[in-house]
């Protein structure tokens, strides 16, 4: 897909209005251009780089959207108008749709064959996907209105929860603090990767880290407006210049011993927090593997930043498709296939091992253990086979009532031994023994309540419920033989607490 570099100098953000009038003069040459192409940004609002994209056909498929019927003829529209909104965020969608269609392969979306996306759902700093939508909102920025739907990192971040979602279902209503986690990464992956589609990004992107890629840039800094505008609200809701960064150090820790919350600038089992391990990991892996692979190390081309990434990108649905069963110590299960998919080319191997154990997501005795590539081979056709079975995850009743709930509460855990044991490790380096399903299980379902992100509906006396003032509900209870079931309702940007929603 052709595309052409618009603009590249940092602007505030203005209102339609205002937006409108500052380019009248362009406006009738930018129209006439062709009803063929439309105009979307590059990564962020915040960074103010726009291209001109062909006009995405938002019926394709087999991953089609629906957009609002009333959508404007395409064009090139002035910044900061619903118009422009709409091909922004289709343009998006559309290049990451495509991009994870070829990869997965997927044939449709969980729920068929068109995914409904609602471009404005109300005022919240928020964006979320509930297996019916993908639902967008406005809020306070802080130099007018956010629009979450207008960032192609919240968008397709979104997007790859819904791509996630079809190809691996039974992680949707998992009660584990790394499924969760690993969701959200996923996300955040998928914004990173549809980001790299685009040829002037790539440019731009290594022009600017002098070929480092594990250097701070456009890339690895994630919804940059979005977190500006929460910072505003609490700095303590988005990292230092984003809303999370994949540039970061954080090793793995056992989740159940860190806190439900903490700021951005510490680790927690909150899923956004405890996610950026593995992201972080996915992103070292990118740049390493980018000088290693690059005719010249020190200067690696665009053409290069996209092949690297996209071999990576199969390691990754490879170590997804693989992982089966659903385990509770989800991020050491699919680091470890991801270096089975990686075992026929030793730079990638040796870079994906060293990462994830540096990491400490694998442990040394895990990796040294693993098979012999003949016999990885094998257990790799094994486990795909077996995982294009999958059986929903069994449901297991926990005591609840000191969750206010009469009875037990049935949630679905992951239980199933595991085809194959690995491991994470310790601070010490020592290999971690995985938690349990059930006890994983437990410490997801207290981190809900302590976060105030269930939904008690009808379950629960008000008398008996912990009320934190959260509007966006993540979970719900509904009424079951003998208590109450947990069900999952959306995965949602979950920055919402503490006064930010009205």
């Amino acid at each position: 897909m052709s595309q052409a570099l618009v603009k590249s100098k940092k602007a505030p953000a203005k209102s339609a209005a205002t937006a409108a009038k500052t380019k009248t003069t362009n406006k009738n040459a930018s129209l006439a251009m062709s009803a063929a192409t439309v105009e979307t940004w590059e990564d962020d609002p915040d960074s103010a780089v726009a291209v001109i994209v062909p006009t995405p056909d938002v019926a394709k498929l087999p991953l089609a959207f629906v957009f609002p019927a009333s959508g404007p003829a395409p064009a090139i529209y002035p910044h900061g108008t619903p118009q422009f909104r709409y091909w922004a965020t289709a343009a998006a969608l559309r290049r990451g749709a495509d991009y994870w269609a070829t990869r997965v392969p997927l044939t449709q979306w969980y729920g068929g064959p068109s995914l409904k996306v609602v471009l404005d759902k109300g005022f919240d700093l928020d964006a979320n996907y509930d297996r019916t939508a993908l639902n967008f909102f406005h809020g306070p920025g802080v130099t007018g209105t956010v629009f979450t739907c207008e960032s192609p990192d919240v968008s397709c971040h979104e997007l790859g929860h819904a791509v996630l979602d079809a190809f691996k279902p039974g992680l949707w209503g998992a009660a584990s603090q790394e499924i969760a986690a690993f969701h959200e990464s996923f996300g955040d992956i998928s914004a990173l990767m549809s980001a790299i589609q685009i040829p002037s990004l790539r440019t731009a992107i290594l022009n600017a880290t002098g070929g480092n890629l594990h250097t701070k840039s456009r890339l690895s800094t994630l919804a940059e407006q979005l977190g500006s505008a929460l910072r505003a609200q609490d700095p303590a809701l988005a990292e230092a210049d984003c809303l999370r960064s994949a540039l970061n150090s954080f090793n793995y820790q056992d989740p159940t011993l860190l806190p439900s919350t903490a700021p951005m600038s510490s680790l927690s089992s909150e899923p956004h927090s405890f996610s950026r391990v593995f992201t972080g990991a996915f992103f070292e892996i990118l740049g390493a593997s980018l000088a290693a692979k690059a005719v010249q190390p020190g200067a690696p081309t665009e053409a290069e930043l996209l092949a690297v990434a996209d071999d990576l990108a199969g390691f990754l649905v490879q170590g997804i498709t693989w992982s089966y069963p659903i385990v509770a110590n989800w991020y050491a299960s699919v680091a470890a296939n991801m270096v089975i998919a990686a075992q026929a080319d030793v730079a990638y191997l040796s870079i994906v091992k060293g990462v994830f154990v540096a990491r400490s997501i694998l442990s040394l005795q895990s990796v040294s253990s693993l098979p012999m590539i003949s016999q990885l081979k094998s257990l790799a056709a094994e486990v795909k086979s077996a995982g294009a079975a999958e059986k929903p995850l069994p449901t297991i009743a926990l005591p609840a009532s000191h969750y206010g709930i009469d009875g037990l509460l049935f949630v679905e855990a992951p239980t199933q031994p595991s085809e194959f044991l690995v491991t994470s490790a310790g601070c010490n380096g020592e290999p971690l023994a995985p938690q349990s399903g059930i006890s994983a299980a437990k410490a997801f379902v207290d981190d809900l309540f302590m976060r105030g992100c269930v939904d008690y509906g009808t379950v629960v006396d008000p008398k008996r419920r912990l009320v934190r003032g959260r509007k966006v509900k993540t979970h719900a209870l509904v009424k079951a033989p003998g208590g109450a079931r947990l069900e999952r309702r959306l995965f949602s940007c979950g920055l919402c607490a503490r006064g930010v929603s009205h």
